[in-house]
């Protein structure tokens, strides 16, 4: 019995040194080598998602600075730097993919490629512009000029503006022609009427049938006649209207390259001046014109009143023409300029010699004394007018009279 317990503390006894001496040293090392292979997995598989998810493609910079396992602090993940090997990440983006997003790139439309498609015949069409009416003509003409020539769009109606004032430049001469030669026989014109106004006073309607006559006939002698006067203005009409129209329809859509075909502080053709300069301009040019004079060149003595209406009328037009957009207003600031030297331009000798037109003889000055306003001679043709239609109408009636009492008298 006592030999049996003592085998057995022996056997014990031998146990704990070899357990504490040779299993605990062999299965710490077995235990840092798992754990070492399990922290070099980790860390590889760590760096794997994190080089897919926050590498640059361009740079090749890593965002995370530092690797937090389970059993790591969070006060050692903040500070702690992680070292990567450069070799180990997988760029992104491969050289053949950088090559060709630099061709795709290079070959990419420029701006001005892509201003220059854009700005194709046929586009005003495809808008529903350049109808068969004269609006529509003028669009086709603005859309051939800023294509064909490839000026912004300010300039382009401009030149537009210029072009169609070149062309009425002949008949604008003719008219200036006519104005002069009216203008020189004024004084004789003047007194053949105030005889037409005495015998429609009178009633006589003889002598209203022979100065009517004389006054038509002193207007075949010079060549001239005063609806005459009347062409340029009838023919200046539509084609202002016709560019209003057109302009305004194609900055309502707008066409392209109105946003910022502008200049200087208009660059947006298609909504009005910010800063009122160009509705200004363009009433400054229609009162510079009425001031030098007007385009027809006549000097006429009863135009004194004309030209107040028409002062107060350049002024009242800007608050009720700024609304309108800018382009409208390149073309009127541009046709006034034209309409001023032009005007300024035939009123020279030199000029004037040239192209056959008189120079203007001032009137008498008798002429100059008794000549009245607009106004008043407005005034006294009507009131002459409504007499000699009161003095009709009794005539009439006498005359009616006189022809009942003929024929009662038959009767009996």
């Amino acid at each position: 019995m006592l030999a049996a317990t003592a085998r057995a503390a022996l056997r014990q006894n031998s146990r704990m040194p070899l357990h504490s001496d040779l299993v605990a040293p062999i299965r710490s090392r077995q235990m840092s080598t798992l754990m070492t292979g399990r922290q070099q997995w980790i860390s590889r598989d760590n760096m794997s998602h994190v080089t897919k998810r926050t590498v640059l493609p361009a740079l090749g910079v890593l965002h995370q600075s530092s690797i937090r396992f389970y059993t790591t602090p969070t006060e050692q993940t903040v500070n702690a730097p992680v070292s990567i090997d450069s070799s180990a990440v997988t760029p992104v983006v491969s050289p053949e993919a950088t090559a060709n997003v630099a061709e795709v790139v290079s070959n990419a439309p420029t701006s001005e490629a892509i201003t220059a498609a854009a700005a194709q015949m046929g586009d005003f069409k495809a808008m529903g512009l350049c109808n068969y009416t004269p609006v529509g003509a003028l669009e086709a003409a603005l859309e051939a000029i800023h294509v064909s020539t490839g000026l912004p769009w300010w300039a382009a109606i401009a030149a537009a503006t210029v072009a169609i004032r070149i062309c009425m430049i002949p008949l604008n001469i003719k008219v200036q022609r006519n104005n002069a030669r009216v203008s020189n026989i004024n004084p004789d014109l003047q007194r053949i009427m105030n005889n037409v106004s005495e015998a429609k006073k009178a009633g006589d309607q003889m002598a209203i049938a022979k100065y009517s006559q004389q006054a038509q006939q002193l207007f075949k002698d010079n060549g001239c006649h005063p609806a005459k006067s009347l062409l340029l203005p009838v023919v200046q009409a539509p084609v202002m209207i016709s560019f209003f129209m057109a302009l305004r329809g194609m900055a309502e859509l707008p066409v392209p390259g109105f946003l910022d075909g502008g200049l200087a502080w208009f660059t947006d053709l298609s909504v009005k001046d910010p800063y009122y300069i160009l509705p200004v301009l363009s009433s400054a040019g229609m009162l510079a014109i009425l001031e030098t004079g007007s385009e027809t060149g006549a000097a006429n003595p009863q135009a004194a009143g004309m030209k107040n209406f028409f002062r107060g009328m350049t002024v009242l037009m800007i608050p009720f023409t700024a609304w309108m957009p800018s382009s409208v207003f390149v073309y009127w600031v541009t046709n006034n300029m034209f309409s001023l030297g032009q005007f300024l331009a035939l009123k020279a000798p030199a000029v004037r010699s040239a192209l056959n037109i008189p120079q203007l003889v001032k009137p008498a000055a008798e002429l100059q004394k008794n000549s009245k306003g607009f106004v008043q001679t407005f005034k006294e043709q009507t009131a002459s007018y409504q007499k000699t239609e009161k003095e009709r109408i009794v005539r009439e009636r006498q005359q009616a009279a006189a022809m009942a009492r003929r024929s009662s008298k038959r009767r009996f």
